[in-house]
């Protein structure tokens, strides 16, 4: 995982952007979007548990409903998105599924994001800061394309930071 932190901020961008072209134009959409969203939320993974590693350990937040949640997310997406719509569960069982699961991955995803974004923050300012002073990094987290240029960079900023540092 720690490999998706060293690319530059292009790469990581063609790297998600594949999967998500192929999934407009293949017959095969919920592999495609399986396949994005876990390369996706797989970096926020990434940041969250790295940049939660180099805090210092008095004030380093505690990742086990961080993993959890993740976890979660990826049964979710490989069970919603692939099984689950192939064999028409999602279709036959109408609206009621399809919004469970749609607030579900939600609030999965707002808490992935949310952690990611705070400790990316906290490593830039040098504490543990709130989930109010992490926003606009977890907006970056919300807006696909566009985040890339934030939060990569940053990610790179702070590695680069704490590897010279004896």
């Amino acid at each position: 995982m720690d490999l998706i932190l060293r690319f530059k901020p292009w790469q990581l961008f063609v790297i998600l952007l594949i999967p998500w072209v192929f999934s407009w134009f293949s017959s095969f959409t919920g592999i495609w979007d399986s396949l994005f969203l876990l390369v996706y939320v797989g970096w926020a993974y990434a940041i969250g548990i790295k940049m939660n590693a180099l805090i210092p350990e008095s004030t380093r937040r505690g990742t086990k409903l961080f993993k959890i949640y993740f976890w979660l997310f990826v049964a979710m997406c490989l069970l919603v998105n692939n099984i689950l719509v192939y064999t028409r569960v999602v279709m036959d069982n109408g609206t009621v599924f399809s919004i469970v699961f749609a607030f579900v991955y939600l609030y999965l995803l707002i808490n992935i994001w949310m952690f990611a974004a705070r400790m990316l923050e906290s490593m830039i300012e040098g504490y543990v800061v709130n989930r109010s002073d992490a926003l606009k990094a977890f907006f970056c987290f919300w807006f696909f394309p566009f985040g890339i240029w934030y939060i990569q960079p940053a990610v790179q900023r702070v590695l680069t930071k704490y590897e010279q540092q004896p």
